[in-house]
């Protein structure tokens, strides 16, 4: 990567080098990656997309700037989850990088700061040509953001809503992929049961993914016994029951917000809100 950006703040300019565009091969993704194609030609110099947690947003945007390094360019990846409480000063001169992404956008509905240095960005990556590809849950048009400027500057993008996960091919390509890159192999049972039963978001597959490989690491990948195998299929149901669960409290939080918005009365103190 560059190192042109030796005076900035601490920011770690390192992409985790643990995605691929190959991951995203399944049909729902089809669109989504004819865009970043066209990025990299420069056809599009912004882009956004959104979708529900744990939908591989992260893991995409990883694998968008896996793409522009392996094209020797220079990109990053950022969380304003993480950035949020540090300095605005950390995005000084981003748009000097080929691209730039931005996730978890919604992390900065409170903060008027953060909104005028993410469209203070975007202007200036727009006159030295940088491209920025941002990341959120919800469309543009629904960020609750107190500066109307940067909601503009956002919905001029193309945007793209990223599959829920729910069509086995996608999960299929995506598990394939990841498998391959990382030289893991499994017994077609846990393979056939994780696209089945496992969760159905990429997020939350490739964290049972992680959880399940030590497993296997050490054994002899010929003679996988039974017992192993019902172990991996229980911590796969396991990590499942937990997501969906975690699933089932965003949707009554959801419900609860806009119904709250509705009547104009509060959350009861027990009730966050997960941004």
């Amino acid at each position: 990567m560059a190192s042109t950006m030796g005076t900035q703040l601490s920011l770690n300019l390192d992409v985790k080098r643990d995605a691929s565009l190959s991951d995203f091969s399944g049909p729902g993704w089809a669109t989504i990656i004819d865009a970043v194609r066209q990025m990299h030609v420069g056809l599009i110099g912004q882009s956004y997309i959104y979708g529900s947690a744990a939908t591989g947003k992260t893991h995409l945007l990883s694998a968008i700037a896996e793409s522009y390094i392996e094209m020797d360019r220079s990109a990053i990846c950022l969380s304003l989850k993480e950035l949020i409480h540090t300095d605005v000063e950390v995005l000084t001169s981003l748009e000097s990088l080929d691209l730039v992404a931005i996730d978890d956008l919604e992390a900065i509905c409170h903060s008027r700061i953060w909104q005028e240095a993410i469209f203070n960005l975007i202007n200036r990556s727009r006159e030295g040509q940088g491209q920025l590809i941002f990341a959120a849950k919800t469309p543009a048009t629904e960020l609750p953001f107190a500066l109307p400027d940067l909601v503009t500057r956002l919905i001029q993008s193309p945007a793209f809503k990223v599959p829920d996960g729910h069509d086995i091919a996608d999960r299929q390509a995506m598990l394939e992929s990841v498998m391959r890159r990382r030289g893991w192999q499994f017994d077609p049972r846990i393979i056939e049961h994780l696209l089945n039963e496992g969760p159905h978001r990429i997020g939350g597959m490739l964290e049972v993914l992680k959880v399940i490989q030590p497993l296997f690491s050490n054994l002899n990948r010929a003679h996988v016994s039974k017992t192993v195998i019902s172990e991996a299929i229980h911590m796969i149901d396991e990590h499942t029951l937990a997501a969906e669960l975690v699933d089932i409290h965003q949707e009554i939080q959801q419900d609860y917000i806009a119904r709250s918005e509705d009547h104009n009365f509060p959350l009861p103190n027990n009730m966050t809100l997960d941004f």
